[in-house]
């Protein structure tokens, strides 16, 4: 195994650096989405169940499989587009952004649904007209939708599944001015939500991160003004770390993003890719021990006991899965799902796929992308942007 300038070997680095166990349970099928009535801060609304119907990329029994999930709830493709799709780690809810006229939505007047996998059913997340909706990610069993609205200055919300109610993420007295906010990563159980604060001036749009506690209502203060805009965030389901990037990323010569680990309750923080130049948070795993990252065209996983820092794929991981072992890469070839412990890729999309954060179920089962190709399924005609549910073929180890 090497240190962060080599090629470790696959199996060996998995097995020293990360360790990890692969889930073998099947994809877990969602609970039928239910209409919920208006409440003082949202307004769900759940349409028919659309039909499974065959729309596989390769119709060989047991080979992966592509299907759109951008459609209506009768199955028929959309009439505009659609992305910022994700997926929750059991596989049973995709969410995300539409403009499609079919769906009550429009270019200046996004729509934001959740898909329920097993049944086909529609659930849209409204609050109000003239809202935008970006940036959704749901937690591991998909009852909680963290996301971005925009009407005049953007804000972090989450979504209820169980009670139907949208809440509005903003901490007690920021410090300084504060107009805009995002959603930046739920914790797989939905219990914390990441998210940035910050305002118009020039680079100051994230210059606060937060952790809300859905349990207690709290909102904790991770990295202030003093630190820069904040690139994205991960945190762990019990609080205890949370790794986040300072900065943006580039693939250039310039040190433009750096990823810290922080454990709040010792105020205790590190610095992640010192050495390795412009670096880019991936994630950090769910039982905090390991966080990834992007640097110098790769992957590295940096192990949080021993402080080594190992390359571990080659291009640039778009997501991961809460365990680290399975990350979606994308290259000039196309979006690919890698399995760290193994070394082994699959093709997952063409080269314009786009795959965001949330974007891989557990056990690297299913990964959810947008791309405008149209020969991904049969009878892909609306010449605009779908979102994709590619699926690993039954039998993988």
């Amino acid at each position: 195994m090497t240190r962060s300038g080599g090629r470790p070997h696959p199996t060996a680095l998995w097995t020293a650096v990360l360790g990890l166990a692969l889930s073998t349970a099947p994809l877990a099928a969602a609970t039928t989405a239910h209409a919920e009535p208006r409440t003082d801060t949202g307004r769900i609304a759940t349409a028919h169940a659309e039909p499974r119907t065959g729309t596989a990329r390769n119709a060989t029994a047991h080979a992966p499989l592509t299907r759109r999930v951008s459609t209506t709830a009768d199955g028929a493709q959309l009439d505009g587009a659609s992305g910022s799709g994700s997926i929750s780690a059991d596989g049973g809810r995709v969410a995300f952004v539409t403009q499609a006229p079919a769906l009550g939505c429009a270019p200046y007047l996004h729509c934001l649904k959740v898909k329920d996998l097993a049944t086909g059913a529609l659930t849209g997340i409204d609050l109000g007209s003239g809202h935008l909706y970006g940036n959704p990610l749901l937690s591991a069993d998909g009852s909680r939708v963290a996301f971005t609205a925009t009407k005049r200055f953007a804000a972090p919300h989450l979504y209820d599944g169980a009670t139907g109610t949208v809440t509005r993420l903003w901490p007690q007295d920021p410090p300084g001015r504060n107009e805009l906010g995002a959603v930046a990563a739920i914790s797989p159980d939905g219990t914390r939500v990441a998210y940035t604060i910050g305002n118009r001036n020039g680079d100051q749009n994230a210059r606060l991160l937060y952790v809300r506690s859905t349990t207690t209502g709290d909102d904790e203060l991770i990295s202030g003004p003093e630190e820069g805009d904040k690139g994205g965030a991960s945190v762990t389901d019990d609080g205890s770390r949370v790794a986040y990037q300072i900065g943006g990323y580039s693939e250039g010569p310039d040190d433009r993003g750096d990823v810290f680990l922080k454990e709040p309750a010792t105020g205790a923080r590190t610095q992640l890719d010192t050495g390795l130049g412009s670096a880019e948070l991936v994630r950090l795993t769910d039982d905090g021990r390991h966080v990834l990252l992007n640097a110098r065209g790769g992957l590295y996983v940096h192990t949080v006991r021993t402080g080594t820092t190992e390359r571990v794929a080659e291009g640039r991981a778009r997501s991961a899965t809460a365990d680290g072992r399975y990350a979606a890469l994308s290259d000039a070839a196309g979006l690919r799902l890698h399995d760290l412990r193994t070394g082994r890729g699959e093709s997952v999309g063409p080269a314009d796929a786009r795959a965001a954060p949330g974007a891989v179920a557990a056990g690297g089962r299913a990964v959810v992308f947008g791309s405008e190709a149209a020969d991904l399924v049969p009878g892909d005609t609306n010449g605009a942007a779908d979102v994709f549910l590619w699926t690993a073929k039954r039998g993988r180890p």
